[in-house]
C-alpha cells in the first residue's frame, strides 16, 4: 500500500507542475513581480481559508515561527526569480533547473543536521543533476 506521505508528495508534484505551467503562461503579458503577487493573493485566499476552517490558533515557539516566516521570505524571493526565468526562457529548462532545489536541503541536512546519505542517495542526487543538465541542453 502507498503511504500517505507518498500520496501527498505526488499531489505536490502535480500541483507544482501546474504552478510552473500556469506561471509561465501568466508571464507572457504580466511582469514576473505582478504574476507572483497575483499568485500569492490566490494562495493567501486558499491557505487562509484552510487555516480558518481548522479553527485552531497558530501556536509554536518563537524560533519556529521565525523560521516559518523566513521560509516564506525564501519562497517569495524564489518565486519572483522563477517567474523572471519563465518570462525570459524556456519553461522546460527553467522548471527543470529550479526543480533541483531538493539538492540544497540534502546538502544542508548532511552538514548541519547530521543526516546520513548512502552511496545510493549520492548517486541519485548526481543522476538528478545530470538529468537536468541533459534537459537544459
Amino acid at each position: 500500500m502507498v503511504s500517505t506521505a507518498i500520496l501527498f508528495a505526488l499531489g505536490a508534484l502535480l500541483l507544482y507542475g501546474g504552478w510552473a505551467v500556469t506561471g509561465g503562461v501568466a508571464t507572457r503579458s504580466l511582469s514576473p513581480v505582478n504574476a507572483v503577487f497575483l499568485s500569492y493573493v490566490a494562495s493567501l485566499v486558499i491557505v487562509g481559508g484552510y487555516v480558518l476552517s481548522l479553527r485552531r490558533p497558530i501556536a509554536g515557539t518563537r524560533v519556529d515561527i521565525a523560521f516559518a516566516l523566513v521560509s516564506g521570505a525564501f519562497l517569495a524571493a524564489a518565486s519572483i526569480s522563477f517567474y523572471a526565468g519563465l518570462a525570459r526562457g524556456n519553461m522546460a529548462i527553467v522548471s527543470a533547473i529550479a526543480a533541483l532545489y531538493f539538492v540544497i536541503p540534502a546538502i544542508v541536512g548532511v552538514f548541519y543536521f547530521d543526516a546520513q546519505l548512502s552511496a545510493t542517495n549520492v548517486a541519485g542526487l548526481a543522476l538528478a543533476v545530470v538529468a537536468v543538465g541533459l534537459v537544459a541542453t
